[in-house]
């Protein structure tokens, strides 16, 4: 007998990359290849017949009333529900700009809701499917290098590219680890190295004659600059605590697909790279220990270009959209929820869900955050 093709429904707020790396490219890849049957829908733009259709549901991130409301129907109706999570969304420390939104009580409930209605918790991080899916299936997925490019090697004469790329979140991670390495390779090397940073910039980037690149919120625009810029060494700084060790290496994987040799605090998630000998070079977060770090790829060519390689055939390879997708099959296949179900009009909770979410978006990001989202179309 034929085995039956699953039908996946994943539901999303936005695109954002945590969306996109944590399963719809995977998803997407699958589908071109016959072996599932895929539709990706915003939560608003849902109707009665993506939820009839669906077999299992990937609610991507959901945290809202009108979302929790939505994965009941779907539960009622015999759906396979899997939460997907690549941030420890119950545990948003302070200082990171999300914070306001996601310690509202009311997210926090509505999250807390799904996770424990959900068959099935998917994340690429060891950690949070040990927190969070306790008594459920727990599916690791791997985040894939999109875009990945062939190694091509740098010309050895011209000035060592030293490049951090991150979002304004990490400009504490670059003041407290990188504070004193990175002015110290500057004046022990001087023009034999270019510092450049894209997103967050640190105070001593003037100290370094860095260069800048404004961060983009576009992934692709992000992914294209990265690969553009042709640094030879990249930096990932991290903290030592409970919500960063809960993250994925994901600047290994944006480092790597670009070409790029990378340094990496070595602290959780950045440990588990020892699964990719070769590609990444790990440090303690001391200022001896980076500057150290930096001066063997700086003063080492081959080493440096040899990191570099490795770091792009593992992009292209163990990384690749397709292998991640064939291991995320294997994680799934055995999933299967019912098709069909009797599902009402979705347009009251839809208007409700207006009302709902602009009442926490002004709670969480205040009035002029939430013009801003309006006005970039990010609400």
């Amino acid at each position: 007998m034929e085995k039956k093709i699953p039908h996946v429904l994943l539901i999303y707020r936005r695109m954002i990359p945590s969306i996109r790396l944590c399963g719809h490219c995977q998803m997407e890849a699958l589908a071109a290849e016959g072996k599932v049957e895929y539709r990706a829908v915003p939560g608003l733009r849902l109707t009665r017949g993506d939820l009839e259709w669906a077999e299992i549901a990937l609610l991507g991130r959901l945290d809202s009333w009108y979302e929790l409301q939505v994965s009941k129907l779907l539960k009622r109706a015999g759906k396979t529900l899997v939460y997907v999570i690549d941030d420890d969304l119950l545990n948003v420390p302070e200082e990171v700009s999300s914070a306001s939104y996601y310690n509202q009580e009311s997210i926090r409930r509505n999250i807390r809701e799904i996770l424990e209605m959900s068959d099935a918790v998917m994340s690429p991080s060891p950690l949070l499917l040990r927190k969070y899916a306790k008594g459920k299936r727990a599916i690791r997925i791997e985040e894939p290098a999109i875009g990945a490019k062939p190694w091509v090697p740098h010309d050895p004469e011209k000035p060592v590219k030293i490049g951090f790329a991150g979002s304004i979140d990490r400009m504490g991670d670059l003041e407290k680890i990188l504070g004193e390495a990175l002015p110290a390779v500057k004046r022990k090397y001087g023009n034999k190295v270019a510092f450049e940073f894209f997103g967050a910039k640190p105070s001593f980037a003037g100290e370094l004659e860095a260069g800048y690149i404004p961060y983009t919120e576009s992934y692709d625009e992000y992914r294209e600059t990265l690969e553009k810029a042709q640094w030879d060494i990249g930096l990932a700084p991290m903290p030592e605590t409970p919500f960063h060790a809960c993250k994925h290496y994901n600047k290994f994987v944006e480092y790597a697909a670009a070409g790029i040799a990378g340094i990496y605090s070595n602290v959780p998630p950045y440990d588990r790279l020892g699964a990719f000998p070769g590609c990444a070079m790990l440090c303690g977060n001391t200022a001896g220990e980076w500057t150290e770090a930096l001066s063997s790829l700086v003063e080492d060519a081959s080493l440096r270009e040899g990191m570099r390689k490795k770091a792009a055939e593992c992009a292209a390879g163990v990384l690749g959209v397709e292998q991640c997708g064939e291991q995320l099959l294997r994680e799934i296949e055995n999933l299967r929820g019912n098709e069909g179900g009797v599902f009402g009009n979705l347009l009251p909770m839809k208007g409700m869900n207006i009302i709902k979410r602009t009442i926490t978006s002004v709670k969480g990001h205040g009035p002029l955050g939430f013009v801003k989202m309006i006005l970039s179309r990010r609400y």
